[in-house]
C-alpha cells in the first residue's frame, strides 16, 4: 500500500489490513472492519497517525500492510 492509496481503492473482500507495532504487537482487520474504523478514504499515513498500540501505548509507531 503506497502513501496515497486509500482503503477503498486497495482492499478487496478477502484482504486483511495488518498493523504491526515497533514493539512487535500485531493486529489485523477485515476489509469491512477497517473501513468502519478508519473510513474508506484513509491512507496509510492516516492510519499510522491514529493508531495507538494496546501493549506499549505508543502512537504512530506502526507498519501498515494489506
Amino acid at each position: 500500500m503506497s502513501k496515497y492509496e486509500t482503503l477503498i481503492s486497495e482492499m478487496r473482500y478477502q484482504n486483511r489490513l495488518k498493523i504491526t507495532c515497533a514493539c512487535g504487537h500485531k493486529a489485523d482487520f477485515r476489509q469491512s472492519d477497517a473501513i468502519k474504523v478508519f473510513g474508506p478514504d484513509a491512507t496509510p499515513f492516516d492510519i499510522r497517525r491514529r493508531m495507538r498500540c494496546s501493549r506499549c501505548h505508543e502512537i504512530g509507531k506502526v507498519e501498515v500492510t494489506i
